[in-house]
């Protein structure tokens, strides 16, 4: 089985990107593949509307590898930084540089981080997005909070409890789901 995380946080110290870090060793911990896409090491051109349809046809090699790590993964992780009451700008251009049915048959966990009182809506906007690339968002979903971390030498790392086990929820919520779809795909 093979899990595609994308980090939507261009961030250099990155709430976000610890989160996902702790996903990741997670999903190790069960024998599980990870490709951990980060956009700030990563980056992707525009969007160019001439390839919406294929955009494995664009030339930018960032964007043709991202379709591929979409196509070849089981199941993918989003996260992002909460950005004017919603998710980041880039993680929204590495989306649209996806066919529209980019996660079908694919289980998608949603993280994010932010103020206290709407950590969670970049989750909640990726929700309809990821519908729309036909992708099957899980029941689980991490909101998370400044104070849910420790700040160390080259970024942060999660420290609330109540967050890793949400972490382990989703997780394993989701390598259960991606098994089922893997063997029994829905939308063919």
């Amino acid at each position: 089985m093979k899990i595609l995380i994308i980090c939507g946080s261009i961030a250099k110290k990155s709430h976000t990107r610890a989160l996902l870090k702790y996903c990741e060793a997670l999903l190790i911990d069960r024998d599980v593949e990870v490709e951990f896409w980060d956009l700030l090491t990563r980056p992707l051109s525009f969007v160019i509307p001439e390839f919406h349809k294929d955009p494995t046809q664009t030339p930018n090699e960032n964007v043709k590898a991202l379709n591929g790590a979409v196509v070849a993964a089981d199941g993918i992780i989003l996260g992002s930084p909460l950005y004017h009451g919603s998710y980041s700008g880039v993680l929204k251009n590495a989306l649209d540089n996806l066919p529209y049915d980019a996660l079908k048959n694919k289980p998608v966990g949603l993280v994010s981080n932010g103020g206290m009182r709407n950590g969670a809506h970049p989750c909640e906007h990726l929700r309809l997005v990821v519908r729309a690339l036909y992708g099957y968002v899980l029941q689980s979903q991490i909101g998370t909070g400044e104070k849910d971390y420790n700040e160390i030498a080259d970024g942060f790392e999660l420290e609330e409890q109540e967050i890793k086990d949400r972490a382990v929820r989703l997780v394993d919520e989701l390598v259960a789901f991606a098994s089922v779809l893997k063997e029994r795909p829905i939308n063919k």
